[in-house]
């Protein structure tokens, strides 16, 4: 399974945080402080997935087929897709704190999953050992 798709004609990513299902009833939403995130909620509210355009889906673009995307602790999940930017924004919904290099909520610099919503053996099996 891939956690991450990127398409080079759209340039776009998309992150899966939950196992594509194809009965899933899903809305979506874009993420209120940044307009090139548009969230996947499934039934339950969570997030499912969400899509990535201009600079953020570069960002995810390289962890395309990687087979370690996340780092857990007792906190939960944690993705960076720059390991070295500090996090200066956060913002936080459906148990999803995305997390920005800049004050303005617009340099992606990966997200945090709560660790009480989203524990499965699909995001078991891309952490890293």
């Amino acid at each position: 399974m891939k956690a991450v798709t990127y398409d080079t004609d759209s340039e776009l990513a998309y992150i899966y945080v939950l196992p594509p299902k194809r009965n899933r009833n899903i809305r979506s939403e874009e993420l209120k402080v940044n307009d090139c995130i548009l969230l996947d909620i499934d039934q339950d509210g969570k997030i499912a997935g969400f899509e990535c355009f201009g600079e953020a889906a570069h960002l995810c673009a390289p962890f395309t087929g990687k087979s370690r995307l996340y780092v857990k602790d007792s906190d939960g999940y944690h993705f960076r897709a720059r390991h070295h930017a500090a996090v200066r924004s956060c913002y936080t919904v459906y148990g999803v704190t995305f997390c920005f290099s800049d004050g303005n909520y617009q340099e992606f610099a990966g997200f945090d999953l709560d660790g009480t919503m989203y524990h499965s053996a699909f995001l078991q099996r891309l952490t890293e050992k």
